[in-house]
């Protein structure tokens, strides 16, 4: 009888201990990320946590697993630590596919350079090559300036990057055409693509964009060079120092609209909505001319003698 509660007590004891096991939290001191590889079983996934000290021993976890018949429902994946576990929250983390999705953005005045090189970016596939326009074509992906959605995006190891662009593509094209649909009808665009073109030049030109938009519409129908700083440093491309000279103003290049009257070819950027929406529905004024009066904002004028008494105030005197 007394060998019976002695058994009975041990056992007790033992059922204890591998309770307390199965749920100790081995610290963690800082969030990581844990892959785990398709095909890896329970005995690969519980050395993989040994070999960097998650969990405190290898056998009892690949015996939990059995215990709750967790050893064929691992889920292969990254997965995204930020606190400390035990073999109890491992398990129940890995079998509920809880992938972690890491993320990209694509923000609102970047081009197809800047675009190009978040191909890069880790985990991901880079499916562009060193053509992307050709390799993108066949996936039906238009890869030109100002056609995709600025945004972020989210992705798991492994994803191409074309996926991305894909979707970015589609929801811009979806949005865009919805604002399209609405837009202010006598307004000088032949079709939505010049009308995301002036709103590329609005990204990059301020903040008050439908008083901006504005100026450039009103320019536009008068036959008035746009002028627009931001199209000729795309002209520029890499020779573009940070400071536009008057030699800049001179380059033949059909994005200089110092040179050249009307919109340029194409996007220069990837535009926000509230971008595009100020090229569809532009604050109607009398203004011709505007300049950075250099704290985020804009003096507007209606004639060149206010222009450059502005330029003179804000820009040269500031000198």
């Amino acid at each position: 009888m007394v060998l019976l509660r002695i058994s009975f007590f041990l056992f007790l004891f033992l059922l204890t201990l591998l309770t307390f096991s199965f749920h100790y939290k081995v610290p963690l001191s800082d969030p990581v990320i844990i892959d785990i590889k398709e095909g890896s079983s329970v005995s690969s996934t519980s050395k993989l946590l040994l070999d960097k000290n998650f969990i405190i021993d290898d056998f009892l976890f690949n015996l939990y697993s059995k215990i709750i018949s967790a050893d064929k429902s691992i889920k292969a994946g990254e997965y995204y630590l930020d606190s400390s576990n035990s073999i109890h929250t491992y398990l129940k983390l890995f079998s509920s596919g809880q992938i972690h999705y890491r993320k990209l953005t694509l923000l609102p005045g970047m081009t197809l350079n800047d675009i190009y090189l978040l191909r890069l970016e880790e985990g991901l596939i880079d499916d562009l090559g060193k053509r992307p326009e050709i390799s993108l074509k066949e996936l039906g992906i238009n890869y030109k300036e100002g056609m995709f959605y600025p945004d972020t995006y989210f992705f798991q190891r492994g994803d191409k990057y074309s996926s991305i662009l894909l979707a970015a593509q589609e929801k811009w094209k979806s949005e865009s055409e919805i604002l399209w649909s609405d837009r202010n009808e006598i307004l000088p665009y032949k079709n939505l693509t010049e009308a995301i073109t002036l709103a590329s030049i609005i990204e990059k030109e301020g903040l008050e964009k439908n008083k901006i938009a504005g100026v450039f519409i009103n320019r536009l129908r008068i036959g008035m060079k746009l002028q627009s700083d931001p199209t000729v440093i795309y002209a520029l491309g890499k020779d573009f120092d940070g400071d536009i000279k008057r030699k800049d103003l001179r380059i033949d290049n059909p994005y200089n609209t110092y040179r050249y009257k009307g919109l340029p070819p194409g996007p220069i950027s990837i535009v926000s909505i509230e971008s595009l929406e100020a090229a569809l529905n532009p604050e109607e004024t009398d203004f011709l001319y505007f300049v950075s009066m250099k704290n985020g904002f804009h003096k507007f004028s209606k004639n060149l003698t206010e222009h450059n008494e502005a330029v003179l105030k804000y820009q040269i005197n500031e000198r």
